[in-house]
């Protein structure tokens, strides 16, 4: 472990949280399954990760500065089995997003799919892992950047 001479957390730190971003996601996206009606909908994978992530401090606070731009694979699966899979990107997610500032792009050309997921799948991402992203990257590293001043 290094020593860090940072008097009562006064210097700017900093540091790249991309792998962590990407375990993250790769983690609690796949978590995300609803059904409706004869419909099984969820999220099998994520495709691609890309930007920037970092938890910073100065002054004793500590902040995060992320511009992530996600690309994740969600799965239909309708009662005849059949199953369609559909790329969804989040072409940018930055720190002060809050749940008006999130646009999906929903690659299919099935429009019925393409509501569902819209509707449905969409706001579940959003609310139980989008949301809860920003406080679990702080709390996860502003250890790492503050050291104990007594």
């Amino acid at each position: 472990m290094t020593t860090v001479h940072n008097p009562n957390n006064w210097h700017w730190m900093e540091k790249n949280c991309i792998p962590w971003a990407k375990n993250y996601f790769e983690e609690n996206l796949p978590k995300v399954t609803i059904t409706d009606n004869d419909k099984i909908i969820s999220v099998n994978s994520v495709s691609s990760l890309t930007g920037d992530c970092d938890v910073t401090q100065r002054k004793g606070k500590v902040k995060c500065l992320f511009e992530l731009k996600i690309e994740f694979v969600a799965e239909i699966k309708g009662e005849d089995d059949v199953v369609e899979k559909v790329t969804i990107v989040l072409p940018e997610f930055e720190h002060d997003y809050d749940e008006s500032d999130f646009k999906f792009q929903i690659k299919t050309s099935n429009l019925e799919h393409k509501s569902l997921l819209d509707k449905k799948l969409i706001p579940a991402v959003v609310e139980s892992v989008f949301l809860k992203f920003q406080p679990e990257l702080i709390s996860t590293h502003e250890k790492d950047l503050k050291h104990n001043t007594d």
